[in-house]
């Protein structure tokens, strides 16, 4: 029995070494040699001995001029395990810990993809879905504190309205592309950020009927699309958001003249005739006008 006890203690110990064995190198074995196995575990994509190999490095060679290399390694390996929180705690420990390093930039542009990839995530709470968007718009905002007039703000901005636009928060969405087009009005990104705030207006137009505000934006955003592109479905987009605020005009002055209050209700017909000149309501107004204008001129003596 004891022979049996001790052939499966020998047993289970050679599968520890075995399992461990790709990371035993030399004590001999300098930061350099260290790095360069996890490098090529990371080609092979072997994350998990890959990112031990790195950390290695990382805790026991602080000063080594590598030591960045291998912290980029590390957070690497766990964006290929798809840990994307765990690489990014690390890529602010290596910014905190190296903030003038050469590799700032591609630090942030890891982290801007992190953001990025975390705002389309998906997760279970309770087996229950639910989405990753606020851990990816934190990240993201991180990005944008790091480097305000970087290359990337613009980009990490119009990603986090990207990420409120796919889940349904026009209203935080549009916000989002109002920064871009404030802060940053020389970015590539200002024509797609005006159009996605079209978007969202439309979008709030459907669920807010008595609130104009959203309608007046659209049509903004449409009329300068128009003017850029020349496009005309763009033109007739704009033209039925016209029709929407010179109708919202039009039968307040209905309402008022339904109340007796005459001098209202002309003031709302002259302002769909001055606004909206090329709309029907403009028209109607009109004929409401003269109808309105004889009248009087029947009662003068």
């Amino acid at each position: 029995m004891r022979r049996v006890v001790r052939a499966l203690c020998i047993a289970a110990g050679a599968a520890v070494l075995a399992g461990t064995a790709g990371d035993l190198l030399g004590a001999e074995e300098s930061p350099q040699q260290v790095l360069a196995a996890a490098k090529q575990s990371f080609d092979q994509k072997d994350y998990a001995r890959a990112r031990r190999l790195a950390e290695r490095v990382v805790e026991g060679y602080p000063a080594s001029p590598i030591v960045v290399d291998a912290w980029l390694v590390m957070a690497d390996s766990m964006i290929g395990a798809e840990d994307l929180s765990g690489a990014f705690e690390q890529c602010e420990k290596l910014l905190a810990a190296h903030p003038q390093t050469k590799h700032r930039s591609a630090i942030l542009r890891r982290e801007f993809e992190i953001g990025d990839a975390l705002t389309v995530a998906r997760g279970r709470v309770l087996f229950i879905p639910v989405t990753r968007l606020q851990d990816g718009v934190r990240v993201l905002e991180r990005v944008i504190e790091h480097a305000p007039f970087g290359t990337l703000a613009d980009d990490a901005v119009f990603a986090i309205g990207e990420g409120y636009f796919r889940n349904g928060d026009y209203e935080g969405a549009r916000e989002q592309y109002d920064r871009l087009l404030k802060q940053y009005p020389n970015s590539e990104l200002v024509i797609r950020a005006r159009v996605r705030r079209a978007a969202c207006n439309e979008k709030l137009v459907e669920g807010a009927q008595y609130d104009l505000r959203p309608v007046e934006d659209a049509k903004s955003d449409m009329d300068t699309l128009v003017r850029m592109s020349g496009n005309e479905q763009l033109a007739a987009q704009s033209r039925e958001l016209r029709d929407v605020l010179a109708r919202s005009d039009y039968e307040s002055g209905l309402f008022y003249f339904r109340r007796t209050n005459i001098e209202a209700g002309v003031r709302y017909m002259r302002s769909v005739i001055k606004r909206y000149p090329d709309s029907e309501y403009a028209d109607r107004a009109q004929r409401i006008l003269a109808l309105i204008s004889a009248a009087e001129s029947e009662e003068i003596p």
